[in-house]
């Protein structure tokens, strides 16, 4: 077997890429985020609910954009936290331009948007970001795709606030009959040099007699936006390694900035319950419920709730999806457990601890109060850096080993977590049987120094064998540098 090279860039211990699993008999655990604090659009121009947002970072400002009755919102913020809405003042809503509603101005092409007037959209969904292509125009370095009239579009913009229509994509799905709905995702990937996308796509249920149609995620590349054969190539079924056929609503897959040669994805699992049970009867807003399922009980608006998955592919195509739910509708008040609960955020990105003195956080954000009363709220929810899944050492003790890999450097770092009483002891290997071994490591850090009794930098660039003995300790991620 050929090596790993892994150089100096992060691996994530998300999935077996680097693991030999016969060696190895830590299991993998999956952690969950945590609520923090909540943003509330109590301006009347943001009025009505909206279950999809976005999120990204521009040099040093954050953006969050909305969707709301009126436009699309967008928020600023200087720390991904704390946010206000500014006066953008380009469109008009109710005889005033003082609202934070961002415009577009048409190609005059299209009938779509007027050619000579910015106006406002409200998008059913939508993927703002930086497009990092080399050859990108400045003008053009912003970056939004749509859906409307079951197709899908392209926006530009140089400064996130006014957008230009670009033009309509096409992207054959699998089901020809795809309406795009949802939130659909596009970026560059420069480890590919091209556009990934990633639409929202449906099969029949294996059972030809089940009238359900599953919906289903569906992936395509291109170098160009506009290919000159007017078409992106046929976009084709995400491969997972859990068979189930969840109905997978929308897909919020990014690269890692942390380790972006590997992408991850946040889909909402929509879950369909066919007839009303005692437990509805007990269920948080049961009362709201049935008034919005109305006499024939409608599945979607009564009886089915959402939660969101965690996923992660190094191609783009073949995912490792963990079947249990990386957030939950969570503790039941009288606005959640609805279908559109917890919808992640397009986007997500590093902030400060919440804690002072600890390091730094993973920030996303999920709109709440789906169906009910204005005023809308995104809530922030945080997790450690790295820290979707991690191996885990269990009792009495457990034991990773890698496949032999190559790596650039001098020390290896490491993101881990142990008990008081839990410990990791590492030991890098080469081929010939020379080894170094470490101290005990406990604690607690997203960027530990492993201190060996030998030089870590005499094994660079020729395979070596990584083991990892550990109790009671999480290891989320390893770097040499």
């Amino acid at each position: 077997m050929e090596p790993l090279v892994i150089g100096s860039r992060r691996e994530p211990m998300w999935d077996d890429w680097l693991i030999d699993t016969e060696k190895t008999d830590t299991p993998l655990k999956l952690h969950h985020p945590v609520e923090r604090e909540c943003t509330v659009f109590e301006e009347p121009w943001a009025a009505g609910t909206s279950p999809y947002l976005c999120v990204m970072r521009d040099g040093a400002e954050y953006r969050m954009y909305t969707a709301h009755n009126a436009g699309t919102i967008c928020s600023v913020s200087t720390d991904g936290i704390h946010w206000e809405r500014p006066d953008l003042g380009i469109v008009e809503v109710d005889g005033s331009k003082h609202n934070a509603l961002i415009g577009i101005i048409g190609d005059g092409e299209t009938d779509l948007y007027p050619p000579d007037r910015y106006v406002a959209a409200h998008f059913d969904g939508f993927r703002m970001f930086v497009d990092e292509n080399p050859d990108c125009l400045p003008g053009e370095r912003i970056k939004a795709m749509f859906s409307a009239h079951s197709s899908l579009h392209l926006l530009v913009s140089e400064d996130g606030f006014r957008f230009r229509y670009a033009g309509q994509f096409s992207i054959p799905a699998e089901n020809p009959g795809t309406p795009y709905d949802s939130v659909n995702t596009l970026f560059y990937d420069k480890h590919i040099g091209k556009y990934r996308a990633y639409v929202r796509d449906y099969f029949q249920a294996s059972n030809p007699a089940d009238p359900i149609w599953i919906r289903a995620i569906s992936a395509s590349e291109s170098a160009e936006l506009f290919p000159k054969s007017g078409s992106w190539p046929k976009a084709h079924y995400l491969e997972y390694d859990t068979p189930n056929a969840w109905q997978m609503y929308i897909n919020s897959i990014m690269p890692y900035e942390r380790a972006d040669h590997i992408l991850v994805g946040f889909p909402s699992r929509y879950v369909i319950r066919t007839r009303w049970t005692e437990n509805y009867d007990e269920l948080c807003g049961s009362e709201e419920r049935r008034k919005r399922a109305g006499e024939g009980l409608d599945h979607r608006l009564g009886l089915s709730v959402s939660d969101t998955l965690f996923m992660m592919s190094r191609d783009g195509h073949r995912f490792t999806r963990y079947p249990e739910a990386f957030l939950r509708p969570g503790p039941e008040h009288p606005r959640n457990w609805v279908y559109g609960s917890v919808y992640f955020s397009n986007g997500m990105f590093e902030t400060p601890p919440h804690h002072p003195g600890c390091d730094n956080e993973l920030s996303f954000y999920c709109m709440q109060n789906r169906f009910f009363p204005d005023p809308p709220e995104a809530w922030r929810y945080s997790i450690r850096l790295d820290g979707f899944v991690s191996r885990t050492g269990v009792y009495p003790e457990s034991n990773l080993v890698t496949k032999p890999f190559i790596f650039d450097g001098r020390d290896l770092f490491v993101n881990f977590s142990t008990s008081a009483y839990g410990h990791m002891r590492f030991k890098l290997t080469d081929m010939e049987g020379n080894g170094i071994t470490s101290t005990e490591t406990f604690g607690d850090s997203a960027d530990r120094r492993v201190r060996f009794d030998g030089e870590v930098g005499r094994f660079a660039g020729r395979p070596v064998v990584l083991s990892v003995n550990m109790f009671d300790a999480d290891l989320y991620s390893v770097m040499f540098r």
